[in-house]
């Protein structure tokens, strides 16, 4: 098979066996691989009806048809596994070298089942795999590990993934760790490695992916190259990382500050941002396999008690999820905060807004010192964030409540505190606003996984960046509307599961033409034919497989919420009213638009802060009527009712959330709905 291995490894970590077993061509091209095929495997095995944290989940990691090519954007891999924090379909992605490494180590993918007595991780080189003792690394970070087991096998550059003390301690959201900057972050993951006691798995590889058509793929691969490199967002992202634009997002109150409460908190976001990190602690730059981006941070605080050389620079989520949230504005205290999930192996997202929750429970008197350890919890202070967050990995004191995440918290404290912990389906809201992108309150609601915001195109989407027509996602929508999004959203959704199976970074693939760039290079690297409805049956296909994995597990259209903080208005503070002004500056798309193309690359330096002088001057010039109080509140509410009802059309699933039998014959996926529907079991009507 060209583009593929063809293998899979089985790994039961009860009896110690280790199975190699055939993809075959069918499936890759049904499936293509990454998160459809994983959840192909994982409804197969009725992972759905397994313990999270049991023997009898199982966990699938997989790389795509371009992973380990040199095509940008292609060193990711997936895993998938039941969620331990959500309970439903859990799947995560991270970048950096591992998913290269494992298929140059012949393999498409690692399956893996049971729960070994003690710790174990698994080698794999060169086509043979096998279990080692791993009491010696039980209790170290992730550096520690990858850095003992390097030396173990005395092998330099070996490429592996790993949990922290965060996952052995069962902690919901440990993540799982691939590299220095590089984390599966989100839905719990490290957490159901950790309760097979498998500490990591380790590669080292020689083999070359073949490819279908060489010089084609080479020829497109230098036409995406120049896309990439002539776009203004990749060139944001390379600049100043993913917080480049936190400024602007603070202008239409799209970054969650104090735990959602707050509008707009401009002198935060003024020194948190991309730019602040640029002009003070950054000192260097770090890319993913293959990648021209570079959008990984390395910073270097040279004094003060957040000193460090060469560290691991703050994403955008982690700034807002340690900084806003917690009103810190120190982005010195956000990167040691930063760190200290890395190494303890801890989702950022999850962690800050545990925290952030709790502190405003302590604060509205539902919870006392009892509770905190004698702790007086107060927003603003960083020392206690880290003081909490290893108190989370390790589950002392009020940590064994953090480490619940904020669906459980709210359960235990109750009291109406489920207002404000702020989730969907159990998986805590990325740091995106739906009030001030409305469609993202569908999209939060609708994903399989949870809240969400990189599993489809949403975001650049509603902003008006893109456009991905042969995915229904046209454009010229109103950021702040609630009309027309469940077409938009069911769209994004579809590209994303192609992005997440082709096992290719959102940032690389939302700036490239899906007809004209990624379906030729996928045909060229595998030799498979695709065409543009193929590519969207693909889509469709894995997102509907997750959301029967999903249903089987108990979830349905009640399911399908958001908490009502992120609904209504901010408690604290108005928006700008500058969405019109912002939404112009940003669907000002390069490709389509080429004097600004110019200006960019004259500017690249300063592209968002020109950006924000330029919309806070067009907005006093503009739009100088101020909307009423009563007009504001009603834009802040997304309609979740109304664009859920145009949702279930559009996806044609049931008044439970079932996906139709009709429609899933029509994907190919009869044996899901004979699953679903068994002799004698209620049917959705026509």
């Amino acid at each position: 098979m060209f583009g593929y291995c063809g293998k899979l490894l089985y790994v039961n970590l009860t009896d110690g066996k280790l199975e190699d077993r055939e993809l075959s061509e069918a499936d890759a091209k049904k499936y293509m691989g990454g998160s459809a095929l994983a959840a192909r495997i994982l409804f197969d095995m009725k992972a759905y009806a397994a313990d999270p944290l049991g023997p009898d989940n199982t966990i699938a990691l997989m790389t795509g048809p371009l992973t380990g090519t040199l095509m940008p954007g292609s060193g990711r891999f997936e895993i998938a596994a039941r969620s331990p924090l959500t309970g439903g379909f859990g799947v995560s992605s991270a970048g950096g070298f591992f998913g290269a490494e494992l298929k140059r180590a012949g393999y498409d993918g690692v399956v893996i089942t049971g729960a070994a007595e003690s710790p174990v991780y698994l080698w794999i080189k060169d086509g043979a795999a096998e279990l080692l003792p791993a009491d010696g690394l039980w209790g170290k970070t992730g550096a520690d590990t990858m850095r003992a087991i390097s030396e173990e096998r005395g092998e330099k550059n070996c490429r592996t993934v790993c949990i922290g003390p965060a996952g052995e301690n069962l902690v919901k959201y440990a993540c799982v760790i691939a590299g220095s900057h590089n984390f599966a972050g989100r839905t719990g993951l490290g957490a159901a490695l950790g309760a097979k006691k498998l500490k990591a798995i380790s590669v080292k590889g020689k083999a070359q992916v073949e490819l279908a058509e060489k010089q084609e793929f080479m020829d497109i691969r230098e036409k995406i190259l120049k896309t990439l490199a002539e776009d203004v967002t990749a060139k944001s992202y390379s600049a100043y990382g993913t917080a480049g634009t936190m400024q602007l997002g603070m202008l239409v109150s799209d970054v969650p500050t104090k735990n959602w409460r707050v509008a707009d908190w401009e002198e935060g976001s003024d020194k948190l941002n991309g730019i602040s990190v640029a002009e003070t602690i950054l000192s260097g730059t770090k890319s993913c396999y293959a990648c021209p981006i570079g959008c990984k941070r390395v910073v270097t605080i040279p004094d003060g008690p957040y000193a460090r050389e060469n560290a691991v620079g703050p994403e955008y989520e982690t700034v807002a999820s340690m900084g806003t949230m917690q009103l810190v504005d120190d982005i010195e205290a956000v990167t040691a905060a930063n760190e200290l999930c890395n190494e303890l192996g801890m989702d950022t997202i999850s962690a800050g807004s545990s925290i952030a929750f709790l502190r405003e429970c302590y604060e509205s008197g539902l919870i006392g010192d009892e509770e905190t350890g004698g702790r007086a919890l107060k927003w603003g202070d960083p020392k206690q964030t880290l003081e909490l967050l290893e108190m989370a990995a390790r589950r002392e004191g009020p940590g064994a409540l953090l480490a619940e995440g904020v669906l459980r918290m709210s359960e235990i404290i109750g009291k109406g505190s489920e207002e404000f912990a702020v989730h969907s389906k159990g998986l805590e809201a990325p740091m995106h606003d739906p009030r001030a992108y409305h469609g993202l309150a569908l999209a939060y609601t609708t994903s399989p996984r949870g809240a969400c915001h990189i599993t489809h195109a949403d975001l650049v989407a509603e902003m008006g960046v893109y456009t991905y027509p042969e995915f229904g996602v046209t454009g010229g929508y109103d950021t702040i509307s609630s009309k027309g999004k469940a077409e938009m959203v069911a769209g994004s959704e579809n590209l994303g599961m192609v992005a997440g199976s082709a096992v290719m970074c959102m940032f690389v693939i939302w700036p490239l033409s899906i007809k004209r760039e990624v379906l030729p290079a996928l045909n060229a690297a595998t030799g498979l034919g695709w065409s543009m409805t193929d590519l969207v049956a693909i889509g469709e296909r894995g997102w509907h497989l997750q959301r029967a994995f999903c249903n089987m597990a108990g979830m349905t259209a009640a399911d399908d919420k958001l908490s009502s903080r992120a609904l209504k208005p901010h408690l604290e503070g108005a928006p700008t009213g500058l969405d019109k002004v912002v939404a112009t500056m940003t669907s000002f798309s390069p490709p389509s638009l080429p004097f600004v193309k110019t200006v960019a690359n004259a500017a690249v330096g300063r592209i968002i802060p020109v950006q924000k002088n330029v919309v806070k001057g067009l907005g006093r010039l503009l739009f100088t009527k101020k909307l009423s109080a009563a007009e504001m509140k009603k834009k802040e509410s997304p309609d979740l009712e109304y664009m859920l009802r145009e949702y279930y059309t559009v996806r044609e699933l049931d008044r439970e959330g079932r996906a139709r039998p009709r429609k899933l014959a029509e994907l190919q996926l009869s044996d899901v709905a004979e699953t679903m529907f068994p002799d004698g079991a209620p049917r959705p009507t026509a």
